[in-house]
């Protein structure tokens, strides 16, 4: 793609902009509380409860295990929905699993969870279910049991076994745009700071979906229409960990904790030491893009020195 195109890609992005700032200006606000509400933010799985005739029997902590390193995280963010486990696996892609898709409060009992994406082996379950029934999801029902800051929930009736989940400290208590569920919607390459190619990001080829809140993140894309059964990028990528965020001079540096799918990183919870620096620029309150100097990512450009993803603001 050469220049004039970047730059219709450029002007079509702030004509969308200034519609959206004015529809925004134009909508009238209202509010719907779920009866879950809270249960919003980031969550850290801690154990699993072992149920018998549908009666809990006994607790199960993950600290008292044989694999004391096992993490599990989610987070629930405007209707929105992300998990991802360290679970190492013998596949090409080598990482753990997780998953992407929207939720359904339908009592303060029950969730559903629309499934619609994923990394490592749930992928290729989500992937296979979708195609065979020709649906846009995996739904799962969720038996919850929610008090503060633990809840636990059953993945379907009549099961054994009860995940049971720790609320995780907020990070930061200033909200910033930055916050929310986010999909990948360009690649832009860049050659010397210079907009050079761009590439529109499908998502039946490659959904690539980000929650930020409270100073944390987590990521899932997937790629299974874009990758070969068998193959590394076929189980995706994603990951969990926290950000800084500097609003005056538009940096964000990311500091991944752990992943899932052929991204097989995993640190130690709050380290500082390994981080990706991000240059943020908003074009309205649910569209943004974020330039990568050290990362040509998707676009292959010869000469390319760095990229630029565009987000878009998931509703």
């Amino acid at each position: 793609m050469n220049h004039k195109n970047v730059f219709t890609i450029m002007i079509s992005l702030l004509i969308f902009s200034c519609a959206e700032n004015q529809k925004s200006q134009n909508k009238d606000v209202v509010t719907n509380e779920s009866p879950l509400s809270e249960m919003e933010g980031f969550w850290n799985r801690i154990g699993t409860i072992q149920v018998i005739n549908g009666v809990p029997v006994d607790t199960l902590l993950i600290k008292d295990s044989e694999n004391t390193n096992y993490r599990q995280v989610k987070v629930y963010k405007d209707g929105n929905m992300v998990w991802l486990d360290n679970v190492k696996s013998d596949t090409p892609w080598k990482g753990g699993g997780g998953g992407y898709g929207k939720f359904t409060v339908n009592s303060e009992k029950s969730i559903t969870e629309h499934m619609s994406a994923g990394t490592g082996m749930m992928a290729v379950w989500v992937d296979n279910y979708k195609d065979s029934l020709n649906v846009p999801a995996f739904d799962v029902a969720l038996t919850v049991d929610y008090k503060g800051d633990r809840y636990s929930q059953m993945n379907g009736p009549n099961r054994e076994f009860m995940e049971y989940w720790e609320r995780m400290p907020v990070l930061s208590s200033k909200k910033t745009k930055l916050d929310g569920a986010w999909k990948r919607v360009y690649e832009i390459a860049y050659i010397k700071d210079t907009p050079v190619d761009t590439l529109a990001v499908p998502s039946d080829v490659i959904l690539d979906v980000k929650v930020m809140t409270n100073g944390r993140f987590a990521y899932q894309v997937d790629q299974t229409g874009n990758s070969e059964v068998d193959t590394r990028e076929y189980g995706g990528l994603g990951g969990y960990g926290h950000y800084d965020y500097n609003e005056e001079d538009n940096t964000l540096k990311e500091y991944t904790v752990f992943g899932s799918g052929w991204n097989i990183s995993n640190y130690e919870e709050g380290q500082r030491e390994n981080f990706q620096t991000h240059e943020i620029k908003f074009y309205n309150d649910d569209l943004f893009i974020q330039i990568d100097k050290a990362n040509v990512g998707m676009v292959r450009v010869e000469g390319a020195t760095g990229r630029g993803v565009v987000y878009r603001r998931i509703k």
